[in-house]
This record gives structure tokens, sequence and C-alpha cells, in this order.
């Protein structure tokens, strides 16, 4: 029979989990609404107001040059690399992993996360260097 002591502290980890779960789903909806303002975003600029793939390349060459464009490119990065990895971390929970197995698929994806990250932020910076022949 289990003592007060440790239903009590079950208790408390049941609702530690929850609130994490009910935080998370709260950004992974936030992001997607963020995404379909993003894609709208793209959509228009680089589909509806046109162009040649060549003038496609320069325009986003020449925008990742300016801060205001680079600074909403390296959100939508964020959002999009968090949302994707954290979608791909429920489908992973749904399976019935352990506790200790959730603990390193948090891990693992938190990894995965920070290093596509550096690499896209490093990757859009030295595209907005680059000068156009």
């Amino acid at each position: 029979m289990m003592s007060n002591m440790n239903m009590k502290s079950e208790g408390t980890i049941n609702k530690k989990a929850r609130s994490m779960g009910s935080i998370q789903w709260l950004f992974q909806a936030a992001t997607g609404a963020f995404i379909i303002f993003f894609l709208g975003v793209h959509l228009y600029v680089a589909h509806i107001n046109g162009g040649s793939p060549v003038e496609l390349f320069d325009t986003v060459v020449g925008n990742l040059s300016n801060p205001w464009w680079l600074a909403f490119f390296l959100v939508f990065l964020w959002i999009v690399t968090y949302h994707g990895l954290n979608g791909l971390k429920g489908i992973i929970y749904e399976t019935g992993i352990s506790t200790r197995g959730r603990k390193g698929v948090s891990w693992a994806i938190m990894g995965v996360y920070i290093v596509s990250i550096i690499y896209g932020t490093v990757l859009s910076l030295v595209v907005a260097q680059m000068t156009i022949p």
C-alpha cells in the first residue's frame, strides 16, 4: 500500500508533467500560428511577387543583406525548427516510451535544435554578407 507521502509526491510529479505538457502545447500552437504568417510572407515574396529563379536568388541574397529581412528569416528559422522538433518529440512520446527514454529523447531533441539553429544562423549570416556579381 502506498503511503501518503508517496501519493503526494507522485501527484506533484503528475501535476508538473501536465503543466509542462500544457506549456509545450501552447508553444506548439503559437509557433503554428506564426508559421502561417511566415508562410504567407514567403509565398508573396517568393512566388506571387514573381520572377525567374535567378532573379529570385538575387532577391533572397539582397533581402538577407537587409537587417529586417535577416531578423525575419532567423525568427522564422528558429520557430519552424522548434515547431518541427517539438512535434517529432510528441510523436515519439506517443509510442509509450519510459520516463527514462523520454528524458533521453528530450535531451537529443534539444541538442538537434541547438545545432540546427546555430548552423542555420551562421549560414544565414554568411549568405547575408555575399555579394552578387
